[in-house]
C-alpha cells in the first residue's frame, strides 16, 4: 500500500511539474478527486479560462480529466497538439472558439468517455470519421454550435454512446423534409439513453422513428415546431416537449406508463387540457406547465376524479405564469402527498371554491405570491391574506346569507324612504294634499268674493 501511495504521488507530482507547476506556461489547477463511481482517485487538470488560444501540446498521460472550457481556442488539429493518453476520460472544450477539427485529432485519446464541445463555432463535420477511435466515447454534447449538416454515419460509429446532446444548432432545414428524412438524416446508435434535439426547428418526428429505442429514458424536443406529441418509447421517464406550437393535451398522446417527468412549458399556443389527459402516467412524479398564458382552465379531471384515483401520486406540480382563473378543490387529495406546488403569477378569481388553498401553504411556492386578479376590490391580494370581510358570502354564519343580506338591505331602505316621507308629509301638508279649491282668500266659498 505505502508503494502504490508513493507511486501515486509521483505521479502527481509529474503533472504538476508538465501541466500545473510553476514552469508550466498554463498555470492549470491540479488535484486528485475519487472518481463518484468506483471512488478510486482520479487526476483532474482544470485549464478552464485561462486565456489559452490552442490546444496544450504537454497533456500528460496521466491525467484522467481535462477541462479547457472558456479559453480562446479555435482549432482541434494534431499538429503539434497531437493528444496521446490511454487515461484521459472527459474532456471539456466547451465555451471556445473552436470552428474545426481534423479528423485525426482524436486519434490518440482511445479511452475517452466524455466530450464536450458545446458553445462553440463548429459549422460542419467534414465526414464521419471525426471522432474515429472513439469507441468507449458515452457522452457527446455538440449542443449551441453552427452545424447546419450531419455526416450520415456519424453517431453509428459510436456504438457505446449513451447521452447525445444536439441542441439549438440551425439544423432545422437538413433534417426537415419528407417523413423519412429524420430518420435517414440522424441516424444514431439504439443504445442511446439520453437524447437532446432541442430547438432544432423540427415540425415533424415519423411515428416509427423510436421504435428501437428500447432504453432512451431522457428525450428533450423542446423550442422545435412541433404540434403535437410524437411517438415515444415506452422507456421513456423525462420528456420535455416545453416551446413548442400544441394546442392541447390529451391521454392520447401521453400513453406512458414509465414517464415520471413532463414538461410542457412556455407555449402560448396552448389552450386546453383535456379530461384524463394525465390518466395513464401512473408512474409521473414531477408535472410542469408554465408560462401558457392563453391556459386559463385546467381541468377538473385531468387526472380523473382525483378523490378516487389511488394509481397515481405526483410529487411536484407547477402551474406557474399562466392564465388559469380557478382549480377545483379535488385538487385537495393530490395535495396531500405533494412536496412543492407552484400556482404563482395566475389570474386568480377569489371567489369561495379558492378558499381550499389556504390548508396548503406548506407545500406551496411562495404562497404569498399567489394573489387575486378578480374581484377588483381585492386585487393583487394574497390569497392566504383574505379575511373573512373580503369574501362575506363565503361566511354566512358571521355575515349571513347573501340573500338574508340583501333583503336586509330592501327593508332598511325601504324604512328610511318611509321616514323620509313622513318627514316631508309633516314639513309641507297642504302642498302634499294638492286640493284644487282651498280654503283661501281666492276660495270660491269666501263671502267677500261671491259679493254677499
Amino acid at each position: 500500500m505505502l508503494k502504490l501511495l508513493l507511486i501515486f504521488a509521483f505521479v502527481v507530482n509529474s503533472v504538476l511539474s508538465d501541466l500545473c507547476g510553476n514552469s508550466s506556461e498554463y498555470k492549470c489547477r491540479c488535484k486528485r478527486v475519487p472518481e463518484p463511481n468506483t471512488r478510486l482517485p482520479v487526476i483532474v487538470a482544470d485549464c478552464s479560462d485561462l486565456n489559452i488560444d490552442a490546444f496544450p501540446s504537454n497533456v500528460d498521460n496521466d491525467i484522467n480529466v481535462l477541462k479547457l472550457s472558456v479559453n480562446d481556442i479555435e482549432a482541434l488539429d494534431p499538429n503539434p497538439s497531437k493528444i496521446v493518453s490511454n487515461d484521459l476520460q472527459t474532456l471539456d472544450l466547451s465555451y471556445n472558439k473552436i470552428a474545426s477539427i481534423n479528423d485525426e485529432f482524436f486519434l490518440g485519446i482511445p479511452n475517452l468517455r466524455e466530450l464536450d464541445l458545446s458553445h462553440n463555432l463548429i459549422t460542419s463535420l467534414d465526414d464521419d470519421s471525426v471522432f474515429q477511435n472513439l469507441n468507449q466515447l458515452e457522452r457527446l454534447d455538440l449542443s449551441f454550435n453552427k452545424l447546419q449538416t450531419l455526416p450520415d454515419l456519424l453517431f453509428m460509429k459510436l456504438p457505446n454512446l449513451k447521452y447525445l446532446d444536439l441542441s439549438y444548432n440551425p439544423l432545422g432545414g437538413f433534417l426537415t423534409g419528407s417523413q423519412d428524412e429524420l430518420k435517414q438524416k440522424l441516424r444514431l446508435s439504439v443504445n442511446v439513453t439520453s437524447l437532446s434535439l432541442n430547438g432544432l426547428n423540427i415540425s415533424n418526428i415519423p411515428s416509427t422513428y423510436f421504435d428501437d429505442f428500447n432504453d432512451l429514458t431522457y428525450l428533450s424536443l423542446a423550442d422545435n415546431s412541433l404540434d403535437n406529441i410524437p411517438a415515444v418509447p415506452y422507456s421513456v421517464e423525462h420528456l420535455d416537449m416545453s416551446g413548442n406550437n400544441l394546442t392541447f393535451v390529451s391521454a392520447r398522446y401521453l400513453n406512458y406508463h414509465s414517464l415520471k417527468v413532463l414538461h410542457l412549458n412556455r407555449m402560448p399556443s396552448l389552450k386546453e387540457i383535456h379530461h384524463y389527459a394525465f390518466y395513464n402516467l401512473v408512474a409521473l412524479e414531477k408535472l410542469s406547465i408554465t408560462d401558457c398564458p392563453n391556459l386559463k382552465k385546467f381541468s377538473d379531471l385531468a387526472f380523473d376524479v382525483a378523490s378516487k384515483n389511488n394509481h397515481l401520486h405526483p410529487k411536484y406540480l407547477s402551474l406557474a405564469r399562466n392564465g388559469l382563473q380557478k382549480l377545483n378543490d379535488t385538487y385537495k387529495y393530490f395535495f396531500r402527498s405533494m412536496d412543492h406546488v407552484d400556482l404563482t403569477q395566475n389570474r386568480w378569481r377569489c371567489d369561495c371554491d379558492i378558499l381550499w388553498l389556504k390548508e396548503f401553504e406548506h407545500v406551496l411556492y411562495m404562497p404569498s405570491e399567489i394573489r387575486c386578479f378578480v374581484p377588483g376590490e381585492i386585487k393583487h391580494k394574497s390569497i392566504l391574506d383574505l379575511k373573512e370581510k373580503d369574501m362575506p358570502d363565503c361566511y354566512p354564519a358571521i355575515y349571513g346569507k347573501k340573500s338574508h343580506r340583501i333583503l336586509i338591505i330592501v327593508l332598511v331602505s325601504a324604512v328610511l324612504v318611509l321616514i323620509g316621507l313622513i318627514f316631508y308629509l309633516l314639513r309641507y301638508p297642504v302642498n302634499w294634499l294638492g286640493s284644487k279649491n282651498p280654503i283661501g282668500p281666492n276660495s270660491p266659498y269666501n263671502l267677500a268674493a261671491t259679493g254677499e
